[in-house]
């Protein structure tokens, strides 16, 4: 409460502005409406009352100089504005020349026993409301002093009039009580209006931290009703399931609603992974009811990315691999280089006939090939764990280009990255092997149906994901239809000098950097590998 004490207090202030406007208007329309009521009681001869009965003249007098003056006060508040209408001394000087206007009357009357004083009653319930500080309790007080003192003048003045003390001193205890009644009815409800409005202000500070937390949570966040409906979803869902951030999400896909209405049926069930569309991450979704074991209610959807989780499989895939081949290295790797070194020196004989020579120049030529092979296998067994960094995209993309063409100087390799400042979150050395692998393999097959060694490295961020990317597209053949599905596994591959590791080694790497190495097709001819990034605000494990 103290955190919004002031902005509280401010509030109830400009609602007690408001509201002492309206009382103090709707107190004038009744202070004219009592002016005239009083005239027409006094002019009427239907009803015998004691009003005026003292001085009638006089009374007459006071009674329209009140009326005049309540209906030209009741018009000006009309232009007035509302922080002068409730300021205190007006209320005050208002409540007070009714006390004194209605004693008056009341003295012109008779005293207490015309009636008036139960109209000064009124007049100190509108005071206990309308002003307030200090003055307040001065109401109740003038008003009980005017009474009796209009009673000891009445008695001085004229003995033989029906004066009585005991009546007024008991309007005057009505007096006090009213006014502390009304009083502490209104600081209660002014305590009432200060905890709702703390509360809430707090309940609007909580739903405003929970939609930001929400709408800045990498995992996905839809909220369905029971309808399937749609109520609320937050950015990290919309690039997930293939819509852009800033659009609102206004179905679910088929396969989320397949997997919804599945788990419907059955509480336990665990949704296996899916992909919104080709371009979008894998995920897997998570369902709970927002009212407890109400299924077919309103349910929070859960979308997680599951590169974290291909992440550690990865991780338990290379120890596999790595405990694998220090088994085997020892085992081949020496009885090749055997047979590597008596290929040389057989080669370097004279006796040898030409045939002979092209025979050697073969062993030669697989003992390098499986050397590469095992060199490629140990490598991913010693690969270290990945240390990812913040960089600058097109800047470490330059930096390759830059390397590469000081092993391969007629590689033409262009680079369009938009925008330049985009940002990623990678192992420098293990992007730099990726891209290695994958710009090696482009230019040799441009340069296949082309004769030109020809790629380019597009990247920039995905308008749908908001995840960064890049794409190394070459002017080749393509890869047939037949062989994408096997396209990433290890020791796959349709040319007989490769090692069908390469693809396998990028990908690993990827998903060790919780990235995402995925082929395409170009329309017409040519390949396209692209890497979508992590967010570069999210740290990786």
């Amino acid at each position: 409460m103290s955190t919004h004490r002031a902005e509280i207090l401010a509030e109830i202030d400009r609602r007690r502005f408001g509201l002492g406007a309206g009382l103090l208007k709707i107190y004038n329309y009744y202070r004219g409406l009592l002016g005239l009521s009083l005239l027409a009681v006094f002019f009427q001869a239907t009803i015998e009352t004691r009003i005026g009965i003292v001085y009638r003249e006089l009374f007459v007098l006071v009674a329209i100089g009140y009326t005049l003056i309540n209906l030209i006060s009741a018009v000006a508040l009309q232009f007035l504005p509302p922080r002068l209408i409730s300021h205190r001394r007006l209320s005050f000087l208002l409540v007070c020349y009714d006390i004194a206007s209605l004693t008056t009357m009341m003295l012109l009357s008779g005293g207490v026993g015309s009636g008036l004083g139960v109209l000064i009653l009124v007049t100190v319930a509108c005071g206990a409301i309308i002003v307030t500080g200090r003055a307040a309790p001065l109401v109740p007080a003038l008003a009980s002093i005017a009474v009796l003192f209009e009673e000891s003048y009445l008695a001085l003045s004229l003995p033989s009039a029906q004066y009585d003390y005991f009546q007024a001193g008991i309007l005057g205890i009505l007096y006090f009580a009213f006014w502390y009644t009304i009083q502490t009815l209104s600081n209660r409800i002014r305590e009432n209006d200060i905890r709702a409005l703390t509360q809430a202000a707090e309940l609007a500070d909580l739903e405003r931290i929970n939609r930001l937390i929400v709408q800045r949570m990498r995992t996905g966040i839809v909220l369905v009703d029971h309808k399937n409906n749609i109520r609320m979803s937050n950015q990290s869902a919309r690039g997930l399931l293939g819509e852009r951030p800033d659009n609102e999400l206004t179905r679910l896909p088929v396969m989320l609603l397949e997997r919804l209405e599945r788990w419907r049926n059955d509480l336990t069930m665990r949704s296996p992974p899916f992909q919104a569309d080709a371009a979008t991450p894998e995920v897997r979704a998570n369902f709970l009811p927002v009212r407890p074991n109400d299924a077919y209610g309103d349910v929070t959807i859960f979308i997680e990315d599951i590169g974290e989780i291909q992440q550690q499989a990865q991780q338990l895939k290379l120890a596999s691999i790595g405990r694998l081949s220090a088994s085997i290295a020892h085992e081949i790797r020496n009885p090749l280089g055997a047979i590597s070194h008596a290929a040389q020196l057989l080669h370097e004989s004279d006796s040898l006939d030409q045939g002979d020579e092209r025979l050697t120049e073969i062993i030669h030529a697989h003992c390098i090939r499986m050397n590469d092979v095992i060199e490629n296998v140990l490598d991913m067994s010693r690969r270290i764990k990945p240390s990812p960094e913040r960089m600058n995209l097109k800047a470490q993309v330059e930096n390759f280009r830059d390397e590469f063409r000081e092993t391969a100087k007629e590689a033409e390799i262009v680079i369009d990255i938009s925008p330049s400042e985009t940002e990623i979150r990678m192992d420098p050395s293990q992007l730099r092997q990726v891209l290695t692998n994958l710009v090696t393999n482009g230019i040799r097959y441009s340069r296949q149906r082309t004769g030109c060694s020809w790629v380019r490295i597009a990247g920039g961020i995905d308008v749908l994901t908001e995840r960064p990317y890049l794409s190394i597209e070459d002017d080749g053949l393509g890869v047939p239809a037949e062989n994408v599905a096997n396209l990433f596994e290890p020791i796959f591959t349709t040319e007989t000098s490769g090692t069908g590791l390469g693809l396998y080694v990028s990908r690993e790497l990827c998903e060790s950097n919780q990235a995402r190495l995925s082929y395409s097709p170009l329309r017409g001819h040519g390949s396209c590998f692209r890497i979508t990034f992590t967010h570069p605000d999210r740290l990786t494990a």
